[in-house]
């Protein structure tokens, strides 16, 4: 007895936004670090500047557009990867061959972002 399969292409979104709300501290002190003059601390001591001097919801500044990110980004990557993979899936006997997969993996990434494109080898003006 085969039964259907439904797709919940979401929960990948899902868990890139859970992914980025745990790593965007550490990313906020690593631009933090980058971006000063010269090497007068380390990650403890910048993330304790940070909270000491804006506080502890400071490092969470620009969670928002990294959120963002991800729903647009992954989400749809997500989406299209799933959904035409149920799509090719049904039409055919057995699972898809891996290297059906993987263009589709490259299909829906170079879709989502442009510069995606670029890994291809392809200009555009936006992207030179």
């Amino acid at each position: 007895m085969t039964e259907k399969r439904m797709s919940r292409w979401y929960f990948g979104g899902i868990a890139s936004c859970g992914a980025a709300c745990c790593t965007h501290p550490l990313d906020l002190v690593k631009v933090h670090l980058q971006t000063q003059q010269e090497v007068k601390m380390r990650m403890v001591g910048m993330a304790m500047h940070v909270v000491k001097n804006d506080g502890v919801l400071a490092l969470y500044n620009g969670l928002s557009a990294s959120l963002c990110r991800q729903m647009s980004y992954s989400l749809t990557r997500f989406a299209i990867y799933e959904t035409v993979r149920d799509m090719m899936g049904s039409s055919s006997q057995g699972p898809m061959p891996f290297y059906q997969k993987v263009l589709l993996g490259a299909f829906g990434g170079s879709v989502v972002i442009p510069e995606g494109v670029r890994i291809w080898g392809i200009r555009t003006p936006l992207f030179v």
